[in-house]
């Protein structure tokens, strides 16, 4: 094609101007963003399009700019970023004036925005997972939503320290038993209630004035190829220290952002971990905008690695809804990964007014079921529905864990699901571990009611050669009708469970006074996490919960 083909109204594309949002809203006469994107995406997937002489031509001069086939515009990384809504204004341009004003606030407080073309094509729910909100989220107000799962907390680091005593970041290790291997901070798709925010969609400058100790961290993972590759290798040489590690997560960020090269050289080093049977990735790549990641060269070098080690390789793939599920695009990636022999488990944080009404028992337990049945009819695993992590944090945001008992109560009635189709887990992912929650009236804790929050104190027995009462706490705003009715939880008849909670009680609520008042102090954020983090690894202590004393590897 040639310029004289093109309507010569397009300036951007005479000039060699990159084209954006705004440039291609301002030549569509008439037609709105969302319609070109539903345009360009039915010209991908099927041949007997309807044709629209105005449509065509802007995405023409575009394939002609990015030097594409028309029909392969849509499944293409460089459309899909470099037409992403990342500033307040898009969301005028895309339709959503109602999200405008929430949407400057946070980005004006340093928050960063990505929402890519594909998945401004879903219902509004699934919209709203995308779009920035709450200004405050990950401002240092809130110290739990800054890392909520203790992803880059000190005691759960896994470090490199070079002889001028510089520290490297490897991974993180919650569990004995596996390590969190973030391979880089980057991310595209934008998922507002991300459980890594502060360190995923807050600029580098913000979270340096907030954390400065997890900036740090948010530098070293970049997306250059030699740095992800030379973190797989030294946590490999750890790993090969530590023999009780079998389980590798690769995550970030989203680590499909690194070309199949690159991602093939971390597999590499991955390979000669002599300890590690399982690799994981997580990845929102197959149902939340990056499904074109999982092309043939990428699910061979995932088959080869299997086959040539022995080790397994699992996709932990993040979704919202039924709606993604469904879509054609994820169905192919989904298809060419079953084909491999490569199982997709999903992981889905249940958040409110997006998947989840506390309001609503029914809606919210018709949703769970229709994900679940939807992933099983795909072949793909339903493997963990996750309470949103931030829902501690504001009334705004929180997903009472009572009211997901008594929707798991709904959900698996043997006679209303087949097994295979039922979630395997429903847990909250915190700062102290996994703890899994079970249906209604079978959730077992006591808890404390305050003016404003409730506090749960949930066992786990552990009977080995004698048994062992492991108790973890969950705090989380009250919510009328939700959580404040001292009665809705079974009595524990268990003395030895009761003594263990009683004991942990006490402890607990001293470590909220002393957390309070280094909160109330006026120090940096930074430094209040360092003196609150020996307190909480002494409360560890009480309880019972593990945690791994990771010792560095040093660097010769």
């Amino acid at each position: 094609m040639t310029i004289v083909q093109i309507r010569c109204g397009y300036h951007w594309f005479i000039t060699k101007m990159k084209p954006t949002l705004e440039t291609i809203a301002a030549e569509l006469n008439g037609h709105s963003v969302q319609e070109f994107f539903g345009y360009v995406r039915e010209r991908h997937l099927h041949s007997d399009y309807v044709l629209d002489e105005t449509l065509e031509s802007v995405m023409n001069a575009i394939a002609h700019q990015i030097k594409l086939a028309p029909e392969q515009v849509w499944a293409s990384s460089r459309f899909q970023l470099q037409f992403r809504a990342t500033t307040p204004e898009h969301m005028l341009l895309l339709g959503l004036n109602a999200f405008y004003e929430q949407a400057k606030n946070a980005v004006d407080s340093g928050r960063q925005m990505s929402i890519l073309p594909y998945n401004t094509l879903f219902p509004i729910e699934t919209v709203r997972k995308f779009i920035p909100a709450r200004s405050d989220k990950f401002s240092g107000k809130w110290r739990h939503s800054m890392d909520p799962y203790g992803i880059f907390r000190g005691m759960d680091r896994v470090i490199a320290i070079d002889q001028g005593g510089k520290e490297r970041y490897l991974a993180t290790r919650k569990f004995p038993d596996a390590v969190l291997a973030n391979i880089t901070e980057s991310c595209p798709i934008g998922c507002d209630g991300c459980y890594k925010g502060s360190m995923i969609r807050t600029a580098l400058a913000s979270l340096a004035e907030i954390y400065p100790e997890y900036a740090e961290i948010k530098q070293q993972l970049s997306l250059q190829q030699d740095r992800a590759v030379e973190q797989a290798r030294l946590l490999t040489q750890w790993l090969n220290l530590h023999p009780e590690v079998d389980t590798i997560v690769m995550s970030g960020g989203e680590p499909t952002l690194f070309s199949n090269k690159a991602l093939e050289g971390i597999l590499n080093e991955y390979k000669k971990a002599q300890h590690v049977r399982v690799v994981r990735m997580c990845t929102s790549s197959v149902f939340q905008g990056m499904w074109y990641r999982i092309d043939d060269q990428f699910v061979g070098m995932l088959k080869d690695f299997e086959t040539s080690t022995g080790k397994q390789f699992y996709i932990n793939a993040h979704v919202t809804d039924e709606h993604q599920l469904m879509a054609d695009e994820a169905n192919a990636a989904v298809r060419k990964l079953s084909a491999a022999g490569i199982s997709v488990h999903l992981q889905m944080p249940v958040q409110e007014g997006i998947n989840f009404k506390r309001d609503d028992l029914g809606y919210s337990t018709e949703k769970l079921r229709k994900i679940s049945k939807e992933a099983y009819a795909r072949g793909v695993v339903p493997y963990k529905a996750i309470v949103d992590m931030h829902s501690p944090s504001d009334p705004e945001l929180t997903v009472p864990i009572e009211t997901v008992s008594k929707v798991i109560g709904f959900l698996d009635q043997h006679e209303m699901n087949s097994d295979h189709e039922r979630w395997q887990a429903y847990n909250v992912l915190h700062e102290q571990g996994n703890l899994y929650l079970y249906p209604w009236p079978h959730l077992t804790a006591v808890k404390d009611i305050e003016e404003d929050h409730v506090t749960y104190y949930i066992p786990k027995v552990e009977v080995g050669e004698r048994k062992r009462v492991v108790v973890h706490t969950y705090t989380e705003p009250k919510i009328p009708g939700h959580n404040d009715d001292l009665e809705s939880l079974s009595k524990i008849r268990d003395k030895d469970v009761v003594a263990r909670i009683a004991e942990v009680r006490i402890v607990h609520r001293e470590l909220r006074t002393a957390i309070a008042q280094i909160e109330a102090a006026v120090l940096p954020f930074g430094e209040k996490a360092k003196r609150i983090a020996p307190l909480e690894k002494e409360f560890y202590r009480v309880s019972g919960i593990e945690y791994a004393e990771n010792e560095p590897l040093i660097l010769n």
